[in-house]
């Protein structure tokens, strides 16, 4: 999978992109969905243009993107709490804090990075998770 700092990604991606890329991976192991560059930059303005996601990559609507790209998943609309378990039909996105800022990976269920879309963030290797944000497949 394409890391965040790509610099064939858009800027706003490579600075912002972390919750977005997590998206992005999910779909990706569940669907194979084949993720490009140029396919990630389009999709950034797709989503941006029908409001899902703001000019900085932040996600305003996770449902409408991971429907758009054909995975069935509904959010729980909840910023779970780190220590919440992951069922078998949950998939987990979490959001790590750290003197760098905020950060988002996708998690393997059990509160572990599965991928970081930075590689290894310092934000991952000295920060704390803050929260989950949990979909379940459907």
């Amino acid at each position: 999978m394409i890391l965040q700092r790509d610099t064939r990604l858009r800027q706003e991606i490579q600075e912002y992109g972390c919750y977005l890329m997590s998206i992005f991976y999910l779909v990706n192991k569940y669907t194979n969905f084949p993720f490009s560059a140029e396919i990630i930059n389009d999709l950034y303005h797709t989503f941006n243009k029908k409001n899902w996601i703001d000019s900085e990559c932040t996600i305003l609507n996770p449902n409408a993107i991971f429907g758009f790209l054909e995975m069935d998943v509904k959010y729980t609309n909840r910023h779970e709490p780190p220590e919440r378990m992951t069922r078998k039909n949950e998939v987990e996105i979490l959001r790590f804090e750290s003197s760098y800022g905020a950060h988002f990976v996708v998690g393997d269920g059990d509160g572990h990075v599965a991928y970081d879309p930075w590689g290894i963030s310092r934000a991952v290797r000295q920060g704390r998770i803050e929260s989950k944000r949990i979909f379940r497949r459907l």
